[in-house]
């Protein structure tokens, strides 16, 4: 396994931030905004932080290849890098840019890095809530240095779960609203599986699709934080390499999972 200083990458990513992310919150000029398709938002900042974290992570592990979110948007044959037998850095320079661009406090940085097809470190930095988590297959995860833990409640009914939902507008989830305590729509991956890892929900439900940069960073964060991760309506485990539609369910805990993924599919598939 490759041996990696946790901390330089964070550091490194919080630089990114600091420079090209912070600035340009709530100071973007409208030419600094556009669509790459309807509701699909990219900043001057995204492809900046981006191009900044891409030279960064090469430093710090020559011979490493960079799968961007931006890059691919750009040229979708770049996800041909995630089958390279050299280690992929993942990046999504601004998770949740929809907020970003609209003055909302709710996106960050994910970075993962994938060897050999497997997730093996991930990051996750929340930039308003100054909160890094950083997870090692096997070795656990941490929030701002501390243990995160899912919250285990025992095996709770539906009906007293909370849980925050993404993929889909907020009215996408009535249809199950009688079933689960609440859900709602961050509209940021990142905040929603960190939220998840320090046990303050019982579940986050994906209800469209799986890419590299929204879910190989929070799904290891997830689970090393001792949550129960699959994709619902399959019940398979989430891969690095997986870009398409898909609904992502992840619960405190096999039972809890199972039960959830009754009420949530194919209710809201789409």
């Amino acid at each position: 396994m490759i041996d990696i200083d946790t901390q330089k990458v964070s550091r490194a990513i919080q630089e990114v931030a600091a420079e090209f992310i912070i600035p340009k919150f709530k100071n973007l000029q409208p030419a600094e905004i556009r669509e790459k398709k309807p509701g699909d938002f990219v900043t001057s900042a995204d492809e900046a932080s981006e191009r900044a974290l891409n030279i960064e992570l090469r430093e710090i592990l020559p011979g490493a290849v960079v799968v961007g979110e931006e890059a691919v948007a750009k040229d979708e044959s770049v996800l041909g890098l995630l089958a390279s037998d050299r280690p992929v850095w993942v990046i999504d320079p601004i998770d949740g840019t929809y907020n970003y661009a609209h003055g909302r406090s709710r996106f960050g940085v994910l970075v993962a890095l994938v060897v050999g097809g497997i997730t093996r470190y991930s990051w996750c930095y929340d930039i308003p809530g100054k909160r890094m988590g950083i997870a090692v297959k096997g070795e656990g995860a941490t929030i701002n240095g501390s243990k995160a833990s899912v919250r285990h409640s025992g095996h709770l009914p539906t009906t007293e779960m909370t849980g925050l939902g993404g993929g889909a507008q907020a009215w996408h989830f009535d249809p199950v609203r009688a079933e689960i305590k609440d859900i709602n729509n961050m509209r940021c991956a990142m905040h929603d599986f960190m939220s998840f890892a320090a046990g303050e929900i019982d579940f986050v439900i994906h209800v469209n699709k799986v890419t590299p940069w929204d879910h190989a960073s929070t799904v290891l964060l997830a689970e090393e934080a001792g949550g129960y991760v699959r994709l619902a309506g399959e019940d398979i485990e989430f891969h690095p390499d997986m870009y398409r539609k898909a609904m992502l369910l992840a619960a405190p805990d096999s039972h809890s999972w199972h039960a959830l993924e009754s009420v949530f599919y194919p209710k809201l598939k789409r």
